[in-house]
């Protein structure tokens, strides 16, 4: 299982980084990486990132860094397990939007990993915001990491407890939500979309309430249910995932004609088509705003060495700026990594975001269209389904059959 604590830095995140990078306690750095800067000048560049935030109007608060530790029970993980589990778990937490050094320390009886942040965001300059709720968030990620590898999970996720009746009676199985997490089961599992999965809840006689939050009402239930309150599992977000799930595992009936076979097919496929595109769009943004603040910072550090020219005495005016001589070299190299060998203009970058962006948005509402036409062809495909299963109506329910009246008429 893996603990954790969050501390936000105010003073100095120099120190801070020193004593995580500490080669004696990772195993000679082996054990250090980053996103988004490099650890021997993170400190340089979580600081131009917070001016460019603070020229944005968006430097609120006195934190300058936030430093996350994440500590493993002994004998639990190695050292390159701990250093993946905890490079997944800050990429998830920060969203390729905060640059950050993670190391993980082996110089306890318990591995643990140290992961510094900054405080603002490179991407649009927002800084990070810790509080109670924010903190049950990464709980809940760091326990998720923790299960999908075999690990135990023990952090707090901002649910509340039972109380001893309500023990009780979920043990016993006559509690009002351990009867509602039966049928939110049994209704989930026969549905493939959430209007489907409403209307099995109301056919099993539940009253339904949706406003800020989903809430039922089971027969003589004096008050409402919060899907909330029984647990994450329950939450909306994962009842969505737990039907879209279902939804792949639904065949497309073989009597329907091939061609609404087919249509149904291609509107399936060019969802996940989009999906695909979406994830290539949000993986080339974040590129490009990574680059846009390389090169942000390359061009602060080039005019501080062109200014070494003018300046009185050379030496010591790079002496007093080893820093940005170190960030200047290693800018270069990283920005040759992604292909950039000529610095573009501050334009020209924004213009490829921009572009990106409009992209994206095209992209989204064109997924949107064809989740609309997904919900459509679902409704039809449960209709088709349940008129040709549908028991066959008894012949001595029919109406009888009159016999043909032969009608005169007068000559």
């Amino acid at each position: 299982m893996a603990y954790l604590k969050i501390f936000p830095i105010k003073v100095t995140d120099k120190k801070a980084l020193d004593y995580i990078t500490n080669p004696d306690k990772t195993d000679e750095k082996l054990l250090v990486s980053s996103f988004g800067c490099s650890p021997e000048t993170a400190d340089l560049e979580f600081s131009m990132t917070r001016e460019m935030a603070k020229k944005n109007g968006m430097d609120k608060g006195d934190n300058l860094a936030f430093h996350l530790i994440q500590s493993f029970k002994p004998g639990e993980v190695d050292a390159e397990t701990a250093h993946r589990l905890g490079q997944q778990f800050a990429n998830e937490v920060l969203k390729g939007k905060y640059e950050y050094v993670i190391s993980t320390h082996v110089d306890k009886n318990h591995i643990h990993n140290h992961i510094i942040f900054n405080a603002a965001s490179f991407v649009d300059h927002h800084k990070y915001v810790s509080n109670k709720r924010s903190y049950h968030k990464i709980c809940r990620i760091s326990n998720r990491i923790c299960h999908e590898n075999g690990l135990a999970t023990s952090m707090p996720t901002g649910e509340k407890g039972k109380s001893y009746k309500e023990n009780m009676e979920y043990h016993r199985g006559t509690s009002w939500k351990a009867k509602l997490r039966v049928a939110v089961d049994k209704a989930i599992w026969t549905s493939i979309n959430y209007e489907e999965f409403l209307q099995k809840m109301q056919l099993a006689g539940y009253e339904v309430r949706q406003g800020k939050h989903l809430s039922f009402r089971a027969p003589e239930q004096k008050d409402f249910t919060y899907m909330k309150s029984l647990g994450s599992y329950y939450s909306e977000e994962n009842v969505r995932i737990r039907l879209a799930k279902n939804r792949s595992k639904v065949k497309t009936p073989k009597h329907l004609s091939r061609e609404a076979q087919q249509h149904i097919s291609d509107v399936d496929a060019s969802v996940k088509a989009v999906d695909s595109k979406i994830a290539q769009l949000n993986s080339e943004l974040s590129t490009q705003k990574l680059i846009q603040k390389h090169c942000d910072s390359y061009r602060l550090c080039r005019k501080v060495i062109e200014d070494c020219k003018s300046a009185k005495n050379p030496k010591a005016y790079r002496n007093k700026h080893q820093a940005e001589y170190q960030l200047h070299d290693s800018l270069k190299k990283e920005l040759q990594d992604f292909d950039v060998t000529k610095i573009p203009s501050s334009n020209k970058i924004l213009k490829r975001i921009e572009n990106l962006e409009s992209e994206q948005a095209t992209t989204v509402r064109k997924k949107q269209e064809l989740q609309k036409k997904q919900k459509t062809l679902d409704i039809i495909r449960q209709n088709f389904t349940a008129l040709l299963y549908a028991p066959e109506i008894s012949s001595d329910l029919l109406p009888a059959k009159r016999e043909p009246i032969s009608v005169t008429r007068d000559k």
